[in-house]
């Protein structure tokens, strides 16, 4: 099955949502930055488009912002939040229902989340091997590890393989598999993800670092490690009950 059929896929059954809902087009590219779309809901300074590229904030990624334009005008979109299962998009202005629009990306704000978001996926997966602990939390600028026994010198090691491998230029692959052919027995942070995602819901978007880190995950990726960048800093620092913080600084 080709990786478009599988996407195309995916999204019929993962994000195939009610009338009032979006097409989320960032799902299939992360690359695309102009759509056209209709304002199917609107009200003070919001919109919900049939579809959108529009990434909504979410598992610790920033929203997209940028500009919808339109007949006679256009409104800048300050934050996009996905609230059950609409995507609502924040204005400057109110743009009334059944307009058709275009929308348009504010890439190098997307970008720069992208590069960070590969590259905490990265990051999570050098640590993990090296046994830092359960990751409780993270975001692109930071990882929190519990209870983690991580020093100075590990910090430093990932920061030299991490830098390494953003060299070598490997590709990151998205695919789609199954919920009954991920192993995630032994990973409880997996686990506990797996079990918030409804159990209709059986193709699991996956981002796979070859060798490296390989998860499943619905944000916005670059295509390979070489466009991450290198790290200028890894900074690790204590916090209570026993977490480390690692700051990241690309």
């Amino acid at each position: 099955m080709t990786l478009v059929l599988c996407a195309l896929i995916a999204v019929n059954l993962m994000y195939k949502l009610p009338v009032s809902s979006s097409e989320l087009l960032y799902v299939l590219d992360s690359y695309l930055t102009e759509f056209a779309a209709r304002v199917m809901k609107a009200g003070p300074n919001f919109v919900i488009l049939d579809r959108t590229a529009f990434y909504p904030k979410s598992g610790g990624q920033p929203s997209d912002t940028g500009k919808i334009t339109y007949l006679g005008g256009e409104a800048l979109v300050r934050k996009v939040m996905k609230r059950g299962r609409d995507v609502y998009h924040y204005l400057d202005g109110d743009i009334p229902v059944g307009t058709e629009v275009h929308g348009i990306i504010d890439w190098g704000q997307r970008h720069w989340n992208m590069r960070r978001h590969s590259g905490e996926h990265l990051l999570t997966g050098l640590f993990e091997k090296r046994g830092s602990g359960l990751k409780v939390y993270s975001d692109l600028e930071r990882l929190d590890f519990k209870p983690s026994e991580l020093e100075k010198e590990t910090v430093q090691q990932v920061k030299a393989e991490f830098n390494a491998i953003v060299g070598e230029d490997l590709p990151i692959h998205i695919y789609y598999t199954s919920r009954e052919h991920l192993d995630v027995k032994d990973d409880s942070r997996k686990l506990d993800f797996l079990e918030k995602i409804p159990l209709n819901v059986d193709l699991l978007r996956m981002v796979d670092i070859p060798g490296h880190a390989r998860t499943f995950c619905f944000g916005t990726h670059v295509k390979n490690t070489g466009e991450i960048g290198c790290l200028s800093d890894l900074r690790l620092s204590n916090a209570k009950k026993g977490r480390k913080i690692v700051h990241f600084f690309l």
